[in-house]
């Protein structure tokens, strides 16, 4: 008797074994599907992307952006970069007097010297990430604009509603969640079942909770 339960025990377990390793190999040949379809995908929408197309905002932003790589300029915090050139006529001087200490120099090496004292470099970054914010919440509004513009956004029976609740709905619910828990602490936690449910969810609570509140530019230095 106990020879067939050590017998029977032997073979379960081998069969738990077998059974593991094919989930392994079925999740390795998915994982592998999945991925050349994503490539495949890539390949085929290439010529769709906005970075392609001549004259694109993003075909011009590449652009400028090597445009600064050719002069070696990736090492400068593109937040205090920004800064610095939104600063305008307050930031000429710097960029005059460091002209002044290396003729040679190129413009990127001048604003590199420039930003270099801490109080400048300070200013430059708050009034960058002023600029940056404005251009972000430029991009949102109009991006939440065209969505709710949109026929798929004003039909309360479309497909995507019934659909899974997104990682990024998710994410954002969450965050959402604590910004409003901390200024009201009896505040409920967000109940979303489906895509549209999270949806309008997230839409009367305001959005992103990253531009609820603009930031004002940096005081002028003295």
């Amino acid at each position: 008797m106990n020879e067939h339960c050590e017998r029977y025990t032997a073979l379960l377990t081998r069969a738990v074994e077998v059974a593991a390793a094919a989930d392994r190999y079925a999740n390795a040949k998915r994982a592998l599907v999945g991925g050349a379809k994503r490539e495949l995908q890539l390949a085929s929408t290439w010529h769709l992307r906005r970075a392609s197309v001549p004259s694109s905002v993003d075909n011009l932003t590449f652009a400028h952006g090597s445009n600064e790589h050719a002069l070696g300029g990736l090492d400068v915090c593109p937040i205090a970069f920004l800064g610095l050139k939104a600063a305008g006529a307050t930031a000429y001087p710097w960029l005059i007097e460091a002209a002044m200490l290396n003729p040679a120099g190129s413009y990127i090496d001048h604003a590199r010297v420039a930003l270099q004292p801490p109080e400048r470099r300070a200013y430059c970054v708050e009034l960058g990430a002023y600029h940056r914010f404005q251009h972000k919440l430029e991009v949102y509004h109009r991006a939440v604009t065209d969505w709710q513009a949109s026929p798929s956004a004003n039909n309360p029976a479309a497909r995507w509603r019934r659909r899974a609740v997104t990682a990024k709905q998710r994410y954002l619910m969450n965050i959402v969640g604590e910004c409003l828990s901390a200024a009201e602490p009896g505040f409920p936690p967000p109940q979303a079942f489906n895509r549209g449910a999270a949806h309008d969810w997230l839409r009367d609570a305001g959005g992103h909770p990253m531009f609820w509140h603009r930031p004002s530019p940096p005081s002028a230095l003295s």
